[in-house]
């Protein structure tokens, strides 16, 4: 469970109702000792905080995180990734897209994949339509809220 400290779990919440799905923070998080470690174990670069697989979210130290300013926008990106794998069905590009928009993030603020997948969803959808579009690939066996 991620510990309530490192997220603001209103934002968190509020992100979930406006997609029209639960919350659930149920993830384990595994924090690296070293950005060698992390690398080792993730294959990402240093400019990735984090990522999220199969219900674990693999993070480089968190004081590193802490020092780039960055910590909780990390935890709550990596949480959105739970989440939406939870309850949808969303290409890649689409998820990692929305997740960038809902979290207002600026195409000059990021670059190369996530740069790429941000212009990509904006083209497609606006904000305000995001939980109509995401909608259409939910699983089937969940319900909505």
């Amino acid at each position: 469970m991620v510990s309530l400290e490192l997220v603001s779990l209103d934002r968190f919440v509020e992100i979930c109702e406006f997609l029209r799905v639960e919350p659930n923070m149920d993830v384990a998080i595994f924090e690296c000792n070293s950005l060698e470690e992390y690398h080792r174990i993730t294959g990402m670069p240093y400019y990735t905080g984090a990522i999220y697989h199969d219900g674990i979210i693999y993070t480089q130290p968190f004081e590193t995180l802490r020092k780039k300013g960055c910590l909780e926008d990390v935890l709550l990106h990596e949480l959105l990734h739970h989440v939406l794998e939870m309850y949808f069905d969303l290409p890649e590009w689409i998820e990692e897209g929305v997740i960038l928009t809902l979290l207002g993030v600026k195409p000059e603020e990021v670059y190369g994949y996530h740069r790429e997948c941000l212009l990509r969803i904006t083209k497609v959808v606006r904000y305000e339509e995001i939980p109509d579009f995401v909608d259409r690939y939910r699983h089937s066996s969940v319900e909505h809220r």
